[in-house]
């Protein structure tokens, strides 16, 4: 009913309307048809200008200047492919030449610094495996590492572990601690500055022993604190007290046996010990 009256309204309204009207309506309406289209010619063109190819090649020039190699090699593929036959192809097709280039380089740098360090790496394990001294318990199958460098008949710190099967297993990384004399302290507990800290070492169990003229009393303890073994390495300065039962003895840690206990970190951690 509503179409019908909608019909009814438009027929009465043409009727109303002369000739004359009818015409200059339909000029208006190919006036506005035309300038559609010329606006539509227009934005293409704007289009075209915004994207064309000075400023796309500028586009992926900027774009490798910052480092985004990936974006200007797409910039630059859509530029031959939209624009093949101009000047800025030319250019462009250099420009990706050398992107490829650089990146080759770069990766090519990369290989040789990872494969440096690699041998770096082995230089260093393999120097490693010349300071370290085996020792294995034939019946508990235990092989015992120290380092090649550990005293003997001398006051000195350092670190050991076993391993079984090529790994560390439960076995934990053992720190000892020997005083060598001629007099006795009867050593009680033990007190370590490294540069500015100080760790108290208690409730270590102390051994005794002697023979011609000399003394040594010794601890062999699972390590707790690694943190203390990592702040005695990179310390400058580390001394080692022997609080004696009535007297003590300052030893400053040479940096052989600091080395060393290095080296015994390296290896644990190399042999499955855990940081």
């Amino acid at each position: 009913m509503s179409r019908m009256i909608l019909v009814a309204a438009i027929g009465i309204t043409l009727a109303g309307c002369g000739q004359g009207d009818i015409e200059k309506a339909k000029q208006l309406q190919e006036q506005v048809t035309r300038l559609q289209g010329e606006l539509s010619t227009l934005k293409a063109e704007l289009d075209a200008e915004r994207s064309g190819p000075d400023r796309l090649l500028a586009r992926a020039q900027n774009e490798v200047a910052t480092n985004s190699s990936a974006k200007a090699k797409q910039t630059l593929s859509d530029l031959i492919s939209r624009y093949p036959e101009s000047e800025q192809a030319k250019k462009s097709k250099m420009l990706l030449r050398e992107i490829d280039a650089k990146t080759e380089a770069a990766e090519k740098s990369k290989l040789a610094e990872e494969q440096r360090k690699a041998e770096e790496q082995r230089q260093i394990l393999a120097r490693l495996d010349g300071n370290l001294k085996k020792r294995t318990d034939e019946i508990e199958g235990i092989t015992w590492i120290t380092h090649k460098s550990e005293p003997v008949l001398a006051t000195y710190m350092s670190l050991y572990f076993g391993t079984k099967d090529g790994k560390v297993g439960n076995y934990p990384l053992r720190l000892k601690l020997n005083y060598y004399s001629d007099n006795w302290l009867f050593v009680q507990g033990v007190t370590i500055k490294a540069d500015d800290q100080i760790f108290n070492l208690k409730g270590l169990d102390f051994e005794r022993d002697n023979g011609g003229g000399r003394i040594w009393e010794w601890s062999d303890s699972a390590v707790i604190d690694r943190a203390m073994l990592e702040k005695i390495i990179a310390s400058k300065m580390v001394t080692v007290r022997f609080n004696g039962r009535q007297y003590y003895n300052d030893f400053v840690l040479p940096e052989s046996q600091k080395k060393a206990m290095e080296d015994i970190m390296v290896a644990w951690r190399r042999y499955g010990g855990k940081a």
